[in-house]
């Protein structure tokens, strides 16, 4: 039986916490720019260096050092295959990227099940046979998206970064936390369990911590955020995260392309043993400009980024964050005041289209509400977040079915877009159980589509929207509704009808580099039209 480990305090100064990040084979490789030789290349040779050097610094100051994944996650088409037990109310039409991680040294790692293909985590590359293993951690398809830190480890990604895109970014959350004892956690939304009697039983919150790194504010190699190159460090120990800032400066990275994102390791459960949080890195890419430079760059992701788990052979003393004061939602201008008349508009928009279709089929109207807590809040609150992002305001509507393939939803609302309260907009129609996106509208599909339902010559026209959802195509703003039975692409990519259905809008990152204001924004509408 081994005995279980005990790390020692270091007292010789300061260690190195690092884990280089990316996917691929380890080489020896700066992280690359997809472009071809220019004046340039010399400006970013000096600002880059290589993951290689990068790990054998920590590695000869005595740091383990393990190399992961770096990579899409499709929540749709994992779903589909049985191997995501929930979508997480994705958002249509966007890519989602993660962190694979093998377990942490002297850490057992979770078991999959193949008669349902789910692969087992991937082991530590380190096993001291002496020392008794902390418990795997709670298992979790698919294996090593979602982890245990301890306090002194970093998580370090070197990475390019996407293509020219409405928005990316990348966020870390908290992903599963240990029920409490004695708690019924069946009226949660959103609840679900993971996890057995040796590595503890777990439900998710899946709660942001602290703000994005994203195509606002990003460091990176050039002038552009696009296609161009950054490293980006995990860590919840101040010293550790010095210690990784010189490693990268020694193996000749610039501090201009070093990303830090802090973790407070007093306001999370880090760490090895039972009952610890588990954690999770995602990426987020919206609308990009060049669709085969998009499916080019997910496609090489893995192999053009290194991403490293780096831990200390001895334990470091804490030297913690504290929580991240993030940037306020809100500009003081509420959207209503940017528009002239903007009930009266809505009304016409409601009233046009009731008065087109109510001889012929039964309606019912939904007003839109708050959808989703943001991280800190859903994690004091122990209950689940479904991976928001301060980027963005959610707004959700109530559930409602389609009775027959001739019902249809129409959604409405301003345009948040045009009136300045957000980058982009749109709207998603989601499934239950799995809040699978099953189809979306974006602001960059609505001008124009408002003129038929306001008065002629309404000068904001181009600041409202209407869209259908639909079977068929109704009109030439009709977004098709795929079926889940019989669908080639997978189950989830389409609903049948009598399913629950709801509506959900997001609106991302206003003036103030966030999301807007839910104080300060119409909220978005929906009727769904029933034949009679």
């Amino acid at each position: 039986m081994k005995k279980m480990k005990k790390y020692s305090r270091f007292l010789l100064g300061v260690l190195f916490l690092t884990l280089l990040g990316g996917c691929g084979s380890e080489r020896e490789q700066a992280v690359k720019k997809n472009s071809t030789e220019t004046a340039e290349t010399t400006e970013t040779a000096e600002t880059l260096g290589t993951a290689s050097d990068f790990k054998e610094n920590m590695e000869q100051i005595d740091f383990y050092v393990q190399e992961g994944r770096f990579g899409e996650l499709d929540t749709i088409e994992l779903a589909s295959q049985g191997k995501l037990i929930s979508c997480f109310g994705n958002n249509a039409g966007s890519v989602y990227t993660v962190f694979y991680l093998p377990a942490a040294p002297d850490q057992d790692y979770a078991a999959g099940n193949p008669e349902r293909g789910w692969d087992d985590e991937q082991a530590a590359k380190y096993d001291n046979p002496e020392v008794e293993n902390a418990p795997a951690n709670p298992y979790f398809s698919p294996a090593g998206w979602q982890y245990k830190l301890r306090a002194d480890e970093a998580l370090v990604l070197f990475t390019e970064l996407p293509p020219e895109c409405k928005y990316y970014s990348f966020i870390n959350y908290i992903m599963f936390t240990a029920e409490k004892e004695n708690k019924d956690y069946s009226k949660e939304k959103g609840y679900f369990r993971v996890g057995n009697e040796v590595s503890g039983y777990y439900h998710p919150v899946f709660g942001s911590i602290g703000s994005s790194v994203n195509s606002e504010n990003v460091k990176s190699t050039d002038d552009s955020v696009y296609g161009t190159n950054a490293v980006i460090v995990v860590s919840a120990n101040q010293n550790v995260t010095d210690s990784v800032i010189e490693q990268l400066e020694e193996a000749g990275f610039s501090e201009d392309v070093i990303n830090i994102m802090t973790i407070p390791e007093q306001t999370y459960r880090m760490g090895l043993e039972q009952g610890k949080d588990t954690f999770t890195f995602l990426g987020r890419i919206s609308q990009p400009v060049d669709q085969k430079a998009y499916e080019d760059y997910i496609t090489g992701l893995s192999e053009n980024s290194t991403v490293y788990r780096v831990t200390p052979k001895t334990e470091i003393a804490s030297a913690p964050y504290g929580n991240e004061k993030l940037i306020p939602r809100g500009t003081g201008e509420h959207e209503a005041a940017v528009l002239c008349d903007v009930e009266k508009h809505l009304d016409e928009i409601r009233n046009s289209l009731i008065a087109q279709y109510a001889d012929v089929y039964d309606y019912e109207e939904f007003t839109s509400d708050i959808a989703v807590p943001e991280g800190l809040t859903a994690y004091t609150k122990d209950t689940n977040a479904q991976g928001d992002n301060r980027d963005t305001a959610y707004l959700m509507t109530q559930d409602f079915t389609l009775k027959s393939d001739e019902d249809f939803i129409v959604v409405y609302g301003v345009n948040h877009t045009a009136t300045g309260k957000a980058s982009y907009s749109n709207a998603v129609l989601y499934a239950r159980p799995m809040l699978n996106g099953v189809c979306s509208v974006y602001d960059s599909m609505f001008t124009g589509t408002a003129d038929d339902y306001l008065e002629e010559g309404c000068a904001d026209a181009d600041s409202y929207y209407v869209y259908k959802m639909a079977r068929t195509e109704l009109d030439e703003n009709t977004k098709i509704i795929e079926y889940s039975t019989g669908n080639e692409k997978g189950k989830y990519y389409g609903v049948d009808n009598g399913n629950p259905l709801l509506m959900a809008f997001r609106a991302y990152v206003d003036e103030t580099g966030v999301g807007a204001s839910y104080y300060e924004i119409v909220y978005d509408r929906a009727i769904v039209f029933h034949k009679k």
